[in-house]
């Protein structure tokens, strides 16, 4: 990614503090029957499990009963998964989940260092095939349209928490470009509509992290949907790599990332993809780079870019029309002196009329006397 983002703290994150509670000091000391006072040391929890009980369910009409459906749902999976880890009788591996729990959660860590032990769903099934199967159930449903969070009695997650967690977020986040691709704008206070929050580390592969805000961040479509997707960015669950966090107070800037480009063809009016070569470095961020790349399809959508008539192929004719008419208007500047002050200003603000790649495209068509 181009920058990071600013990480705000916001009352969303009480979700994942309830979550946090059942971990520790529920799940993990599960003995016996589950009954509601296991819940008595967190009283927001456990009055909301109390309200949700009194909720009538008739299975049969679930459709019938969204808010029914879902507080069964969210009271029978802590049953469910208490009765899962009653049923452990290995402590060992019950230590162990302690440290995956903390592990999975911690994004940042998980990003820097591939050697990290985390915990994956297929691990989970092969050392615990029922408490894989509820947990994966519970995490797999805690984000989206059935989510159980989204009833007002945790504060409507689809309907309130995330609309103003977007909003105080964008107040802070002020670029308005994507950083994973530095390419498409970013809806933000201004608009009515918001951005698609992306699980960073794939919700399905690795459980307890599935609304863990330092683990969600907006992200354009293009980005989101149509190159991410399911990828992981940080390699396959056997063989991990490190990756940028989103996050992180040590990324690089924009202007720490050399970007190359390489012009096999002359014809910059007919320019293909195929016609160029691009690289991208930053000093200690190779393997993240390559990541970046490999998920976000940088590469192909960087020469797209170049190779449009309304951008690369307008940035080039732009420097002869826009020189012809500045002498035009009087202007004493030589032709030379016309493209460098371009290239100027697309390097001052790296990310308004994509910048960061003009400047450099620039550079190599001069390079090459191309104007």
């Amino acid at each position: 990614m181009l920058f990071n983002y600013i990480y705000i703290t916001h009352d969303i994150e009480k979700l994942q503090g309830y979550l946090d509670f059942l971990f520790t000091d529920v799940w993990l000391f599960a003995e016996g029957d589950f009954n509601a006072e296991k819940l008595k040391k967190n009283k927001e929890l456990y009055d909301i499990y109390l309200e949700l009980d009194k909720v009538d369910f008739d299975p049969e009409n679930a459709k019938k009963n969204e808010k029914g459906k879902s507080a069964y749902f969210f009271n029978s999976s802590i049953e469910k998964i208490y009765k899962a880890f009653a049923d452990i009788n290995d402590d060992a591996f019950k230590l162990e989940l302690i440290d995956y729990y903390s592990n999975n959660n911690n994004i940042e860590e998980i990003c820097k260092n591939p050697k990290l032990p985390v915990l994956t769903y297929d691990d989970l099934k092969s050392k615990q095939a029922t408490l894989h199967k509820e947990l994966k159930t519970f995490y797999g449903n805690l984000y989206g349209s059935e989510s159980p969070f989204n009833l007002a009695d945790f504060g409507s997650l689809k309907t309130k928490l995330l609309p103003t967690h977007y909003k105080e977020f964008f107040s802070f986040n002020k670029k308005g470009k994507c950083p994973f691709c530095g390419i498409r704008d970013l809806k933000g206070i201004h608009h009515t509509k918001k951005e698609a929050y992306d699980h960073y580390i794939p919700k399905g592969n690795y459980p307890f992290n599935s609304i863990n805000f330092k683990n969600l961040a907006p992200m354009c479509n293009d980005c989101n949907s149509s190159y991410k997707g399911t990828k992981s960015i940080i390699g396959t669950t056997t063989n991990r790599n490190k990756a940028f966090y989103p996050y992180s107070n040590s990324h690089p800037a924009i202007t720490d990332f050399k970007i190359t480009i390489d012009l096999n063809s002359n014809d910059i009016l007919n320019l293909k993809p195929k016609d160029l070569d691009l690289k991208i470095e930053s000093v200690g961020f190779d393997e993240e780079i390559e990541a970046w790349k490999r998920v976000f399809g940088i590469d192909e959508r960087y020469k797209a870019l170049l190779c449009n008539e309304s951008e690369g192929i307008t940035w080039f004719t732009s420097i002869i029309d826009g020189y012809n008419t500045a002498k035009a208007l009087g202007s004493t500047l030589t032709k030379e002196q016309y493209l460098e002050s371009q290239i100027i200003d697309a390097k001052h603000i790296p990310l308004s009329s994509y910048g960061f790649i003009k400047s450099v495209f620039l550079e190599k068509c001069d390079l090459l006397n191309l104007f």
